[in-house]
């Protein structure tokens, strides 16, 4: 049975004082956690004065990889309390409770140079992913781009191999996105230029532009 949204976010929430330190030394799915991050943020590099939005923020390692002091990094997160977490880390973030179906910022469509999210994709529902696709390629502006590293497998036969491999550290409640399926969601939703890149065992990045 997959987890459900107030489930996942009690998850982080209670997670969130000692998530960055936990995933130094991740296992399981989210094995080569920090090399995948490096890799993923050498697909895309954002400008001087470019508006970063990160989806699933929570203590803010990716955003702080991928930005530097001249860009302006909005961030928002299921869990309140990695929220919280991020704020102390990096008290210049503007920080917001959403989710990638609900992001609450009406008042931002096409506001956004690239909107970025790692590892949190898969806690979307497969019913509910184009959607998500949708919502964000809204708050993109013209040409804006979309980067996500996360838990992914390109088949099921990829997948139910891992599954073996890692045995009992596979989470059965998480149902991880298929790279083609992904892929075939970007270019309905219209994203083009996707561009895919394996990251770690169990970790695929992609990018693509508005």
């Amino acid at each position: 049975m997959l987890r459900t949204k107030d489930a996942t976010q009690n998850l982080f929430d209670d997670w969130a004082k000692t998530y960055t330190e936990d995933l130094q030394n991740a296992a399981g799915p989210l094995f080569g956690y920090k090399h995948s991050l490096e890799e993923a943020c050498k697909m895309i590099q954002l400008s001087k004065g470019s508006t970063l939005l990160d989806v699933g923020i929570g203590t803010g390692a990716f955003a702080a990889s991928l930005s530097d002091e001249g860009n302006e990094v909005w961030g928002i997160d299921l869990s309140e309390n990695m929220l919280k977490e991020c704020k102390k880390r990096y008290p210049t973030y503007i920080l917001h409770q959403g989710t990638f179906t609900e992001p609450g910022l009406k008042d931002k469509i096409e506001s956004f140079d690239v909107i970025a999210s790692s590892f949190c994709f898969h806690e979307v529902l497969p019913d509910e992913r184009q959607t998500a696709c949708e919502k964000m390629y809204t708050l993109l502006k013209p040409d804006g781009k979309f980067l996500v590293l996360d838990i992914m497998f390109a088949s099921q036969s990829a997948m139910n191999n891992a599954r073996k491999q890692i045995g009992h550290y596979w989470d059965s409640t998480e149902n991880y996105p298929l790279v083609q399926t992904l892929d075939e969601m970007l270019r309905h939703v219209g994203f083009k230029h996707i561009s895919w890149k394996n990251t770690g065992p169990f970790h695929w990045a992609f990018s693509a532009q508005k």
